[in-house]
């Protein structure tokens, strides 16, 4: 799937360069490039899934969790900045964890985007790590449906930008690592919580 994505992309990019396109057609070409961008994430997701499903990876290593956790944060400072989010941060230092790094990492970075993307401007993250716990929350109005909260293509807000795979893929990493994922709301946040 990635092989032909690839090649639809390359060649709408070169139309893109075509300086005899009219406004028309080139905001068509537009078009075409954000649904391959994002169809080519959905496979990309989907892959990952499947990786995980059928044991594809290690996961005895031993984590630095909170130095991965620093570094996403600092990746994401500018998308916080952009919403004007305030961001509250509580991190241990030295807190380690057995499994597989890049799974823990995407982990992470699907929890905190999850927040961004789901957090009204002038918002707020509260992002925490103990040696046994990780808890990201954000400031939201209405509670998640529980039901559908970690199910494929599950579509629980108006934002398209998603693939609908982000929070299936963080149930699926903590089951690799038999760890335990919750979801709560309460005090107006939307609170997710991942046990060691």
């Amino acid at each position: 799937m990635q092989t032909p994505l690839a090649i639809l992309k390359n060649k709408i990019d070169l139309l893109l360069q075509d300086e005899n396109l009219t406004e028309k057609q080139y905001n068509i070409a537009e078009e075409m490039k954000k649904a391959l961008t994002r169809s080519s994430r959905i496979n990309k997701n989907l892959l990952l899934l499947a990786k995980i499903d059928n044991s594809q990876f290690d996961n005895s290593e031993s984590i630095q969790f909170d130095e991965i956790l620093h570094q996403s944060m600092d990746v994401f400072s500018e998308h916080f900045e952009q919403k004007n989010i305030s961001v509250f941060e509580n991190i241990s230092s030295d807190v380690k964890a057995n499994g597989n790094f890049g799974l823990t990492e995407v982990l992470i970075n699907n929890l905190i985007l999850n927040a961004i993307r789901h957090t009204s401007r002038d918002g707020s993250i509260y992002v925490k790590l103990t040696d046994s716990f990780f808890e990201v929350s954000n400031s939201g109005t209405n509670e998640l449906n529980k039901d559908l909260l970690f199910k494929r293509f599950s579509k629980l807000s108006t934002d398209n930008s998603g693939s609908g795979l982000g929070l299936a893929i963080i149930s699926e990493i903590c089951r690799f690592h038999q760890w335990r994922v919750h979801y709560k709301f309460e005090n107006k946040l939307h609170i997710f919580f991942v046990k060691f």
